[in-house]
């Protein structure tokens, strides 16, 4: 007999940036440890690293913008465990 285990839902990081042109907040993807997901964003918000972001257990990028304007998540700094385990990993 299989030995069931609870789903676990995918986590999302989302942080919060200042656009450097428009002064308006917009909301990026980030790894584990921090950094800013995509080089073009890094480029575009001349920001490669963020200090604090939020993890929210979603399915799409929707969901997961949708739940932290709602003031849902886990809110996170960096160089927590979680962040010291994936440069471990990596």
């Amino acid at each position: 007999m299989k030995k069931v285990t609870p789903k676990q839902g995918a986590v999302i990081r989302v942080a919060q940036v200042t656009n450097p042109r428009t002064q308006r907040v917009v909301m990026l993807r980030v790894t584990a440890a921090g950094r800013i997901a995509g080089r073009r964003y890094i480029k575009l918000y001349k920001v490669a690293k963020v200090a604090t972001w939020v993890e929210v257990e979603a399915t799409s990028w929707k969901q997961a913008t949708a739940a932290v304007k709602g003031g849902r998540g886990k809110k996170v700094r960096a160089g927590g465990r979680k962040a010291r385990e994936a440069k471990l990993a990596a």
